[in-house]
């Protein structure tokens, strides 16, 4: 199959920063997620660290539509309130709504984060399946010429249109289609009509596992939530410029140091609702996309079923051959059992030598032993052995 991999010239920055991070998941792919969640949040704190000094006097400053020449929020009531600020009532309000932004973005994040999860398991169990598929396919057809490619070919529709469609295809419209439009339906009809074969009990554990394949990949968070969590990001920023304009009637200069407050804190919160938005949408091409390892999870199914569907692959090749057992005599002898009347001709000839050679010791030692007895329970031994 074709691996989502890309290569840079040995020794660059790229190249090292490839190696560094994850082998599949492309470079590109996170460099864009980089992007997309870094880059608007850099613009945002830049923004609001050079604006923030002009909104708390214009909030200062502001004049009052009723009297003339004096100011609609603030007096020196007020900024006293505000610059000594001892039930820290206003400074609550700021804690308060951080706070609850702080809170939704958390459980928002880890249901999102949990999701990503789930979507790797599903693959797991689904490929698992799909490659026992194919081997009781292997087993079953390989023998009917006109059974066998049509199977591999449903198979290879399944993997091509089904399984690798995660950042294509909505699994809604995937689950919705018609019976007849599923590869598998075709594969169940041509193996278990009549009497369910082996087979079904496969179909139907993968046909569960792309359930829940499709089920983890489903959007379930609105994009109505996204905004929400943006329209607090608002709240805690118009907060802060209220809380530290009462600050100016003490030391005017305090405001450059909160400028660059107000910008820290405009640049992390923006940050975290753009990786919320990072895994939301998951199925772009970006660091939480899961095209890369996805492809090389099924990388050995697909060259399999290339190999079987161009003819290349011959046998049923689901398990490698039995090895050849070695069996000894008390001569070191090994039988082949491709060989088993070779093997009885050399037993048989070994036999007669070492009758002989006892026959031999027991004229020599003058031994009473007799030779008859000896040779026919030596034979009785080699022939149940054979047996």
């Amino acid at each position: 199959s074709k691996y989502i991999l890309e290569s840079y010239s040995p020794g660059s920055t790229l190249d090292v920063i490839a190696q560094a991070s994850n082998t599949y998941t492309p470079l590109s792919y996170q460099v864009r997620t980089i992007v997309r969640v870094t880059l608007p949040s850099i613009l945002l704190a830049a923004i609001a660290t050079s604006v923030y000094p002009s909104m708390a006097q214009w909030l200062v400053q502001l004049p009052s539509s009723t009297y003339e020449g004096s100011n609609l929020l603030y007096n020196d009531q007020v900024l006293t309130v505000l610059s000594n600020d001892l039930s820290q009532y206003v400074q609550n309000i700021l804690t308060t709504c951080a706070l609850l932004f702080g809170i939704l973005v958390g459980q928002t994040y880890y249901f999102m984060y949990q999701q990503q999860e789930n979507i790797f398991f599903a693959l797991f169990n689904e490929v698992t399946e799909a490659k026992s598929l194919l081997e009781q396919i292997s087993l079953m057809t390989y023998g009917r010429p006109g059974l066998y490619p049509s199977l591999l070919s449903r198979m290879n529709d399944y993997v091509q249109d089904d399984l690798k469609m995660l950042s294509v295809k909505d699994p809604t419209l995937l689950t919705s289609r018609l019976p007849r439009d599923d590869p598998l339906e075709s594969i169940l009809y041509a193996t278990s009509v009549g009497l369910p074969s082996v087979v079904y009990e496969t179909v139907r554990s993968l046909r569960q596992a792309r359930a829940e394949r499709c089920s983890a990949l489903q959007n379930k968070l609105p994009l109505l939530h996204i905004y929400l969590l943006r329209l607090l990001i608002v709240i805690v920023l118009a907060t802060f410029p209220v809380c530290g304009s009462g600050s100016q009637a003490i030391a005017p200069n305090v405001l450059v140091l909160q400028s660059y407050m107000f910008g820290v804190l405009a640049f992390g919160l923006t940050l975290v609702v753009n990786v919320v938005e990072e895994l939301r949408n998951s199925g772009n091409k970006g660091a939480y996309n899961v095209d890369g390892v996805l492809e090389v999870m099924v990388g050995g199914l697909e060259k399999e079923l290339e190999e079987r569907l161009d003819g290349r692959f011959w046998g049923i090749g689901v398990s490698p051959s039995p090895p050849i057992r070695d069996i000894s005599d008390r001569s070191n002898i090994k039988i082949d059992a491709n060989n088993f009347d070779g093997a009885k001709e050399e037993i048989a000839k070994i036999s007669v030598v070492e009758e002989q050679s006892n026959d031999v010791k027991v004229e020599v030692d003058g031994s009473d032993v007799d030779k008859g007895s000896t040779t026919t329970h030596r034979r009785k031994r080699l022939t149940s052995w054979l047996q």
